[in-house]
């Protein structure tokens, strides 16, 4: 059994670190506001100052708009906008209704100010915003069939077409559980 929501973000944390600077591009028409989308985020987050917290966020955007349009394909443009995100998975593109919260996030959780450190946290954010969110139980039955396609015909020969390693985590979340092992049940039907 496979926790595909789980199990997606190892895949994109994968892609990100081995295809690095070699993505495509998900260009964002109309380009939205970086600072009306994180100030979405820090309001729903409850930040005390949400108007600084969305200032902070399009500053810490705008200064590194170089690193990450040439790392990432992450297009900042001049008047603060999120012009094209990178794509990973061809013809897949992540929920962006999750936007305003990696915008937040990324500028204020990731270590800027190590290069190490700022890949590895980055990348992290950026697998989180990428990662399948399962439908809710209320969602309309389009919702479910939409995520079911998307597994299926993206995610899905996504891990048979790249060299995926999963990382020994997966097995302590419960992301992928063993039902049964064929060779034992082979032999339970063998004595029927």
């Amino acid at each position: 059994m496979v926790d595909y929501c789980k199990i997606s973000y190892h895949l994109f944390y994968h892609r990100f670190i081995f295809d690095f600077m070699n993505f495509g591009r998900l260009v964002l028409q109309p380009a939205p506001s970086i600072y009306e989308l994180a100030l979405m985020a820090a309001t729903e987050l409850g930040s005390v100052d949400a108007e600084k917290a969305a200032e902070d966020v399009v500053s810490r955007f705008s200064d590194s708009r170089e690193m990450l349009e040439e790392y990432y394909h992450i297009k900042i443009g001049d008047t603060g906008t999120i012009e094209s995100l990178p794509m990973v998975i061809r013809d897949y593109s992540p929920d962006y209704d999750k936007l305003p919260l990696f915008l937040y996030k990324a500028a204020t959780s990731v270590n800027w100010g190590d290069e190490q450190g700022f890949f590895k946290t980055f990348t992290s954010e950026l697998a989180s915003f990428y990662a399948l969110e399962s439908p809710l139980p209320d969602d309309p039955q389009n919702a479910k069939d939409e995520f079911r396609l998307v597994v299926e015909h993206r995610i899905m020969p996504s891990f048979k077409g790249s060299a995926f390693w999963a990382p020994g985590s997966i097995l302590m979340e419960n992301s992928l559980v063993q039902l049964v092992n064929l060779p034992d049940l082979y032999r339970i039907f063998e004595r029927c």
